[in-house]
């Protein structure tokens, strides 16, 4: 994490104006007209600008100096089309799968067996969960049924638990995951766990150095897993088997295969390199308390519920004034008496406030530092409240009021993804003292600490499953509302043992080019290993190829020559509508006159002589395009077997042409049928030979026209009278020349030697 601010954020003064206009032309003119999804509703352009100080034509009232500070951004993205939208496509999602839910599922007791597993990964996890604080969602694990939709797909329709949070900005919450994960499989060898992020495989993707080359976005979902602590690939799919595997066929062959299916060493490595110095080095991340000035009610809240300051981050920079007094306008009665600002207002005396220790996240509080946007005018130095008797620095005045600004946008909108953050509270004391199917009996039979006794008290590990999933759809407004009111917070909260003298260093703010470039260097540092590895691995399959390692340089060349001719062989065939005919009975342009056989290389081509011959120092023809007119590679006996398999294919279209003949004529002679007159020519019969001795019967008029075809095409690629003149011998006697001649005779010798007929 680089500790810098915000690069969404956009610059709020009005002075600016021009460079927000020069970033948005960029931002609109990558997005196109069809909008971030491709769904049509491209970006309003001028609905953004409009509300910037100094484009619509304003005074700078609050309307305009708010919006100036608007994620524009992150709405130009897709991101939402007001604060807390950014960043919703950073997620990590995971599930947990255990052997004995599909036993228990049958009996009726799926969804007890999954409790008493969650109360006993809390249990494993608690210490760990109370240390660390996420930057956008807390996290949280629910009890998912199978349904019908994810059998059809092929997936498990097995009960599990399902974990899906928000990460933002926070990279470090994606591995804080993983690690909490790898634990709780290590303690319990039953457990199967998946994880994904918005990127796909995160596992995979972090160990690609490592990770089998058959891997691919196509074919790893499902095969990755995490099991005892570690990670499991399944194997290769093999045909006839799907790409895509099922989740219920991996779950069956995952613990079928046990620790078959465990990854390499290097797999492990590369992660157990990743979440090197966890959970210690994620906690100090996660740890950075700061002073600031809040009203007495805020700051109990936020202490006693420190993802709060993920809710207030989320919503800044605010919205505009107008909007935010439509918002209240809307609140009741009673909701009126939840207040984040220090001005006193009509019926109520304004808030005291107090200096008090704030915990976020390292990165929170670097966005927080790196906000320049303009709050509402409850929000400025000017009404904001010294604490009594104290004298607070200006920076502690300017956190609390950008907390409380945000908190009051999120409670006006009435954010639902905000209520989660009143399911963790930091004191024990705020967890629900009763949980319902804690004296359940089949609960009770699946868990080792319960008792379906209603006089024993649920467990801490108990209170805290059931809280982070109870009542996650109430409204954010009443939720907050009845957190503001509670008696519990009052003492669960004293505000004196949370007075800080200083805030903590701000040393890791600064990041130099030094530690930039170490980093990188590292990092660099494994590719090239990875580099020189392959290299010499394939350095070691050149010289198994090759014995001894020599003769490599010619082989080479033979392969480029063998290449070359393939290539001029191709070059010179015809073409039509269906592609290059690449027929067996078109002959090599490279060997078609001397009927050399062509020597293939270890390009796969398959080689009819292997051996070196007295010519291997001779300059290869690469291209192909040399003819060999001394047929020095060519054999008496083959070409003897070419000439007599020619004399039998003419001998046998001959005969061809006779059968024809007498079909085409005979009956225009029996009923005394005059054939086709040309002029000055009369034909005697319906067909042509070109197979025969004799002379041919052209018709003047069709050949007139095939005379302008072929003037037509000048000196372009032979085209179909070019090549119907080769199949009549034109060109080989000598038509056009030899040059179109020669070129049409060739083009016609590569379709492998088309009659009238076709």
């Amino acid at each position: 994490q680089v500790a810098a601010p915000s690069l969404v954020q956009v610059p709020c003064r009005a002075a600016s104006a021009c460079a927000q206009l020069g970033a948005l032309s960029v931002w609109v003119e990558a997005m196109g007209p069809c909008g971030p999804d491709g769904g049509g509703a491209g970006f309003d352009f001028g609905a953004a600008l409009g509300g910037i100080a100094g484009f619509s034509g304003g005074s700078g009232n609050d309307d305009a100096d708010a919006f100036a500070g608007a994620d524009l951004l992150g709405m130009a993205l897709g991101r939402g089309d007001g604060p807390g939208g950014g960043d919703l496509d950073e997620f990590v999602h995971c599930e947990v799968f255990y052997d004995g839910t599909a036993k228990a599922a049958e009996a009726g007791e799926g969804v007890p067996y999954l409790r008493a597993r969650l109360c006993e990964a809390f249990e494993l996890l608690e210490v760990d969960l109370k240390k660390y604080l996420w930057h956008r969602d807390p996290f949280n694990l629910e009890i998912v049924l199978g349904d019908d939709a994810t059998t059809s797909r092929g997936d498990a329709g097995e009960p599990h638990l399902v974990g899906h949070l928000r990460t933002g900005d926070g990279a470090e919450d994606e591995w804080f995951v993983i690690h909490l994960l790898r634990r709780l499989t290590a303690a319990q060898p039953g457990a199967a766990c998946r994880v994904v992020d918005a990127d796909g495989e995160l596992l995979l993707i972090e160990a690609a150095l490592a990770t089998p080359r058959w891997l691919s976005p196509e074919n790893a979902e499902n095969r990755c897993w995490i099991r005892g602590g570690a990670v499991h690939l399944l194997p290769k799919p093999r045909p006839p088997e799907p790409q895509r595997l099922g989740r219920a066929e991996a779950l069956a062959r995952l613990r079928k295969a046990g620790a078959e299916t465990r990854a390499k060493d290097k797999v492990q490595a590369a992660i157990s390199a990743r979440l090197s110095g966890f959970p210690r080095s994620a906690v100090e991340l996660s740890t950075h308390v700061a002073r600031a000035v809040l009203p007495v009610p805020v700051a109990r809240a936020l202490l006693a519920y420190p993802q709060l300051v993920a809710v207030a981050l989320d919503h800044l920079p605010p919205p505009p004034a107008r909007e935010l007094q439509r918002l209240r306008n809307q609140l009741t009665q009673e909701e009126t008496s939840v207040r984040f600002d220090c001005v006193e207002g009509e019926g109520s005396p304004s808030a005291e406030t107090v200096c008090a220790g704030v915990r976020m996240t390292r990165l929170q509080y670097a966005r927080l530092r790196g906000l320049r946007c303009q709050l509402g005018q409850r929000y400025t130095t000017k009404h904001w409240r010294q604490p009594p008797g104290a004298s607070i620095e200006d920076k502690a005045m300017q956190l609390g009021q950008s907390l409380c600004a945000g908190l009051e946008v999120a409670y006006l909108q009435g954010t639902s993804s905000a209520t989660a953050t009143l399911r963790w509270p930091a004191p024990e004391a705020l967890l629900p003292e009763v949980v319902p199917w804690f004296a359940d009996a089949a609960f009770a039979q699946h868990s080792a600490g319960a008792s379906s006794s209603s006089s024993v008290p649920p467990s801490l590990a108990a209170r805290r499953a059931f809280a982070q999933q109870s009542g996650l759809d109430e409204p954010f407004r009443a939720a907050l509302g009845r957190v503001w009111q509670s008696e519990a917070l009052q003492t669960a909260v004293d505000l004196t043992a949370h007075w800080r003298d200083r805030s903590d260093a701000e040393e890791w703010l600064e990041v130099s080019a030094e530690d930039l470039d170490r980093d990188m260097a590292v990092r660099q540092a494994e590719f090239d290993a990875f580099d020189r590895k392959r290299g010499v691995a394939h350095a070691k399959g050149a010289d198994k190829a090759t014995p001894n390692g020599e003769g490599s340089a010619d082989d080479v060349k033979k392969d480029m020559a063998s290449m070359g001719s393939e290539l001029s062989a191709l070059l010179s065939k015809a073409s039509g509508f269906g592609g290059v005919d690449v027929g067996d009975s078109a002959a090599p342009a490279g060997a078609g006159a001397a009927g050399a056989p062509t020597t293939a290389g270890r390009g796969g081509v398959a080689s009819d002589d292997d051996t070196d011959d007295d010519s291997e120092d001779e300059e290869l023809d690469v291209l192909g395009m040399e003819e060999d007119f001394n047929g020095s590679g060519s054999d008496d006996s083959e070409a003897e077997g070419a000439a007599g398999l020619a004399g039998t294919m003419h001998e046998y279209m001959g005969e061809l042409d006779e059968q024809l003949e007498d079909v085409l004529d005979g009956g225009a002679e029996q009923e005394g049928a005059s054939l086709p007159a040309s002029e000055g020519l009369q034909l005697t019969s319906r067909h042509i030979k070109v197979h025969g001795a004799g002379p041919m019967d052209l018709d003047v008029h069709a050949m007139e026209h095939v005379l302008a075809s072929y003037c037509a095409e000048h000196n372009l690629e032979p085209g179909p009278a070019s090549l119907l003149m080769g199949e009549l011998g034109f060109g080989r006697g000598g038509f056009g020349g030899g040059g179109r001649g020669a070129g049409a005779a060739g083009a016609a010798a590569g379709v492998g030697g088309l009659d009238s007929m076709d």
